[in-house]
C-alpha cells in the first residue's frame, strides 16, 4: 500500500508499525537519503527506486514474516550446522609440530 505521511520520521514509523517485515520500498530522488531511510526499516528486503530483486541477494523477512533466508550465502548457510572446537594452542602445537 502507498500511504500519505507528513515527515520522514512518520513514514518510517508507519512502515515499521506492522507485525510483518518482509519488504518495503523507498522512492526518492536522493539515493543516499533513501539508503539511510532503508537502514531504519524493520524488514528483510528494501527496494530503493526499483521493484527488481537481485536473485543472488538473501531473501527473507523480519518479525512474523520469518527469520530464515533463501538465496545468496545467507540462504546457503541455512543448510549448514556450525560447530566451534576450542583446543589450547599448546596442545595443538604439540600435535602438529
Amino acid at each position: 500500500a502507498i500511504l500519505a505521511y507528513d515527515t520522514e520520521v512518520e513514514a518510517i514509523d508507519i512502515a515499521n508499525d506492522s507485525i510483518y517485515g518482509l519488504a518495503n520500498a523507498v522512492g526518492s530522488r536522493n539515493t543516499q537519503r533513501a539508503l539511510e531511510v532503508s537502514g531504519q526499516l524493520k524488514s528483510g528486503l528494501v527496494y530503493v527506486n526499483t521493484t527488481s530483486r537481485d536473485p543472488t541477494a538473501p531473501f527473507g523477512g523480519y518479525k512474523q514474516s520469518g527469520n530464515a533466508r533463501e538465496c545468496g550465502l545467507a540462504g546457503l548457510e541455512e543448510y549448514l550446522r556450525t560447530k566451534s572446537i576450542t583446543v589450547p594452542f599448546e596442545v595443538y602445537r604439540e600435535q602438529h609440530s
